[in-house]
């Protein structure tokens, strides 16, 4: 730790300071290097590490010098947006995001629309003519900060959006409109303040944006010490990390309106390791919208077609910061109203295939060297890596969207708890609605995830193509009834503790044990082999 080193640093037009992702998080550093090298970048500031430390040491109080850091940092972007944080009239908005040292995906919390109130709301209205947007982004926080900071069971907020959109007649939240969304708010607030059915004594949502900043910051560096986060440590041998930084950053809206919205990119397929670039997008969605693991999302090809200048843009600045890093790239971007946002740049989880074919072709493309190449694969075991392709046969049950490749057979556990108990008889696939970081442990124990919903790109998929397990997504046709301990594929009825098989080459399910043939990368394997054997 270097005593030196500013507790505060900012990132953006005319900041210049020095960002160590030792002390700041890598995801503030690399936003620092993306705006150094013009890649578009929301303005920001980051509280380093050692505030989080002293927030732990000192019973989890915040440090007596952070709302002098953030009245600081807030004064750095109203300068160089034109908003001013609570302002009736003109009001900024902020996210605020963990950022450890050591890359943790959705592992910690994320809360966007800080800075909203019933004042402010206004505000964003007339400053963008566009009521809709504004509420959305209202019940948006009042959700999250009900959820996060206030510690509310989530179930109190969700069957009230479901009820809504029963009510209208709509299968998205984006297509509820803005006096539905009003409606909605007005419930949220009661719900927080325990006027409705709920008494926790929490009191009425925050009317100061200030004391929202302020709990919302106590609630991400809270995060750190988290059951998840406790658990992807370990799992990840890497509890000795030092904490997390926390990054406040200008708000970019992904639901502002029919050109927005919200994605994750690879520049690299994190799975196979081919060479082409993997997108998962939501229109009219904001980024935890897509990473949460909740929705799905339309492919490269959908935001392609309807967006050409923007993908030419990202796959820009993919290459870009593949070239710049020296390695595959994780991509969260946002698109506000035509107009991108990188949002996130970080080494890629993928797949050890995946590792052993991106590291020999990037060094075949002169991207890395031989030494470098060799770095990427450091913790794999090439040896004990096969192409596992099934044999045609029986159609499968069903089909969803390949998130790792591969071929995977287990039992059916329909949740954690019952995953890890089964897993000490053998092999165990995972079945969910959806998922995320919460089931980590599950997702540990199984040979396979698969999910009903969700994204290729959601933190749920990325942990698990991490861990070597297949995992498909979007499944259609599956339908979970997790009290009687089965799930349907379409009329085909299975109960846990029955055998299925993953294909993650194409996505399909299959019921039992299927044929499978398993070949060696040999070509891949040998170039590794030649470059160990060359004298150094």
């Amino acid at each position: 730790m270097d005593t030196n080193l500013p507790r505060m640093v900012r990132f953006g037009p005319g900041a210049t300071e020095d960002v160590p992702a030792a002390e700041y998080g890598i995801k503030a550093a690399n936003l620092a290097m993306m705006s150094r090298l013009n890649i578009p970048v929301p303005a920001g500031f980051t509280l380093g590490v050692s505030i989080c430390e002293d927030f732990f040491n000192n019973g989890e109080i915040l440090p007596e010098d952070i709302p002098g850091l953030l009245r600081e940092g807030i004064s750095y972007l109203e300068k160089v947006t034109g908003r001013i944080f609570g302002s009736p009239r003109n009001p900024l908005l902020v996210s605020v995001r963990s950022g450890a040292p050591f890359s943790m995906p959705g592992i910690m919390e994320t809360l966007l629309n800080v800075g909203l109130t019933r004042d402010t709301i206004r505000g964003l209205i007339l400053s963008t003519g566009n009521p809709r947007f504004a509420w959305d982004s209202y019940r948006r926080l009042l959700v999250s900060y009900g959820t996060i900071v206030a510690l509310h069971d989530p179930a109190m907020y969700s069957p009230l959006l479901k009820m809504k959109m029963d009510q209208e007649g709509v299968s998205e939240e984006n297509e509820l409109d803005a006096m539905t969304l009003r409606e909605l708010c007005g419930d949220y607030e009661r719900i927080y303040s325990g006027n409705g059915n709920v008494n926790d004594g929490t009191g009425a949502f925050p009317l100061d944006p200030f004391e929202q900043l302020l709990q919302v910051v106590k609630a991400v560096l809270h995060s750190w010490s988290g059951p998840r986060a406790d658990a992807f440590r370990r799992l990840n041998l890497a509890e000795d990390i030092r904490g997390t930084a926390v990054t406040v950053q200008a708000m970019v809206f992904g639901n502002m309106g029919l050109q927005s919205g919200a994605g994750v990119a690879f520049t690299r397929n994190p799975w196979t390791g081919e060479n082409n670039f993997v997108v998962d997008f939501r229109f009219g969605a904001q980024g935890e919208d897509v990473v949460s693991g909740e929705s799905s999302a339309t492919t490269g090809t959908e935001i392609a077609r309807r967006m050409p200048a923007i993908y030419d843009r990202l796959l820009y600045a993919g290459k870009t910061l593949e070239s710049h890093f020296s390695d595959m790239q994780d991509l969260e971007f946002t698109v506000q109203e035509g107009q991108l946002f990188i949002l996130q740049s970080r080494a890629g989880k993928r797949s050890p295939l995946a590792a052993l074919r991106i590291a020999v072709e990037m060094q075949k493309e002169g991207i890395i060297n031989t030494d470098e190449a060799l770095s990427l694969l450091m913790e794999v075991d090439i040896s004990a890596i096969s192409i596992q392709k099934v044999v045609p046969g029986e159609p499968p049950l069903a089909t969803g969207l390949s998130a790792s490749s591969g071929v995977s057979c287990g039992t059916v556990a329909l949740t954690c708890e019952r995953a890890e108990e089964d897993a000490a008889n053998g092999s165990v696939i995972l079945v969910r609605e959806t998922a995320s970081p919460d089931d980590i442990p599950g997702i540990d124990a199984a040979a396979g995830l698969l999910v009903a919903r969700g994204a290729r790109t959601s933190h749920a998929a990325v942990v698990a193509r991490q861990m070597g397990k297949i995992c498909i997504v979007n499944c259609s046709g599956l339908s979970i009834d997790t009290p009687r301990h089965r799930c349907w594929f379409g009329d085909t009825e299975i109960f846990e503790g029955q055998i299925i098989t993953l294909n993650g080459d194409r996505g399909e399910v299959y019921r039992g044990v299927v044929e499978v043939a398993s070949e060696c990368p040999v070509d891949l394997i040998s170039s590794v082999e030649e470059w160990r054997q060359k004298p150094v």
